[in-house]
């Protein structure tokens, strides 16, 4: 039983450092790490890649649940209490934190699916992101938007969703190259409007 649990214990050790190594390697830029690549940063044989997993895809599954284990510490849960302008600040000191932290994982997702050999996983990911992130901003504004008729209430939800999401912090840190602070201030401008298009006094 003892020489059991001891394999199985090296059995999950392993898979955690494939895991971590092909993480490691996203957030230094490595977009699309190979086998030997990750291999080589686990301290594992390739063959020893494809032991612990039958292909990149499956790979691939277990480093987003370990790469979301990473990150969640990071997506603090914000009191629905407040006053609306203290939630949409806290919202997007939160989200930015965040987004600034997994910018390398989020270009990675969108590799992945356009050319990826797991382009239906990395896929499924982001839309499973962008999903919690409607959810979130549904709890956090239930009392302002709830009772809006329901295409006005999917309509504001989705803008604020847009603004708050990795392709729009990646437009905005990357591709015009504006400071967090500014980048925040950007967001921080378009939630207000969106709220205020809606009726909701800001």
């Amino acid at each position: 039983m003892t020489t059991v649990d001891g394999r199985l214990s090296r059995t999950v050790r392993s898979r955690l450092a494939i895991c971590e190594a092909c993480l490691d390697l996203v957030q230094e830029g490595t977009l699309q790490p190979s086998a030997d690549e990750i291999a080589a940063r686990a301290g594992v044989s390739r063959r020893s890649v494809f032991n612990h997993f039958a292909d990149l895809a499956e790979l691939y599954d277990a480093v987003v649940e370990v790469g979301m284990q990473r990150c969640e510490p990071l997506l603090e849960k914000i009191s629905d209490d407040a006053p609306v302008h203290d939630r949409v600040k806290r919202l997007i000191e939160v989200r930015a934190k965040f987004l600034e932290a997994t910018s390398s994982f989020a270009r990675a997702l969108t590799a992945q699916s356009l050319v990826g050999t797991a382009a239906d996983q990395a896929i499924r990911v982001s839309r499973d992101a962008l999903r919690i992130n409607c959810q979130e901003i549904e709890r956090l504004f239930q009392r302002e938007i709830g009772d809006l008729p329901a295409q006005d209430h999917f309509e504001v939800v989705e803008s604020l969703s847009a603004a708050l999401s990795a392709v729009q912090w990646e437009y905005l840190r990357r591709s015009r190259q504006h400071s967090i602070t500014r980048s925040r201030a950007i967001v921080a401008r378009t939630l207000i409007a969106v709220l205020r298009d809606a009726g909701v006094d800001v």
